[in-house]
């Protein structure tokens, strides 16, 4: 009989520990490790959108990047529909979006200057801004920490873009220039 209690005792205790397990794992929010940035379609801003998403990747994160024009990026990030943006042109691009869709966005300030290939497409003012939605400060404090600190000179952006001349894959072109370079404050989450 005492055999019959302690087989009982143990399947329960192993079921009680299954079903705590199963909780923990439907209550764990892997969402905040995926990290949806959008872009612009020119070289510089491929470039740093993909070496925002090589750092993100570098502190765990997984990293979907979609191309989108600059009332698109907007729009989207207004809706939920993705995270942040680092090419996000302030302040005179951006001027008929501010008013609409500002309302739910953080801007996290531009994080570097345009190449002068990009001043003939922007207006003379404007710098590329990353911008984020509102939420993602809840969400994930960890992304929010890293796009905040992110910064970047005129020449990491050419080398990415020459890297990815060669390589024709931006991804591995940003990945390359990280591990090119030791330590710095100029991608150091």
């Amino acid at each position: 009989m005492r055999r019959l209690i302690s087989q009982a005792a143990r399947r329960f205790t192993l079921s009680v520990l299954l079903l705590c397990g199963l909780l923990l794992a439907a209550c764990t929010d892997s969402s905040s490790r995926q990290i949806h940035l959008l872009t612009g379609a020119n070289p510089a801003e491929l470039a740093r959108t993909h070496l925002a998403g090589a750092v993100l990747r570098e502190q765990g994160f997984t990293v979907t990047i979609e191309e989108a024009r600059l009332g698109q990026i907007w729009q989207r990030l207004w809706a939920g529909k993705a995270d942040a943006s680092v090419t996000v042109w302030l302040p005179d691009a951006s001027a008929p979006f501010v008013e609409r869709f500002f309302d739910r966005l953080d801007d996290l300030g531009p994080k570097g200057t345009a190449l002068a290939e990009e001043s003939e497409i922007w207006p003379v003012n404007d710098k590329p801004h990353t911008v984020v939605r509102r939420s993602l400060e809840q969400e994930s404090p960890e992304a929010l920490a890293i796009l905040r600190s992110l910064h970047w000179q005129p020449q990491d952006v050419t080398h990415i873009i020459n890297s990815w001349q060669q390589s024709q894959n931006w991804t591995l072109a940003a990945e390359s220039w990280l591990a090119e370079q030791a330590p710095s404050e100029s991608v150091k989450p």
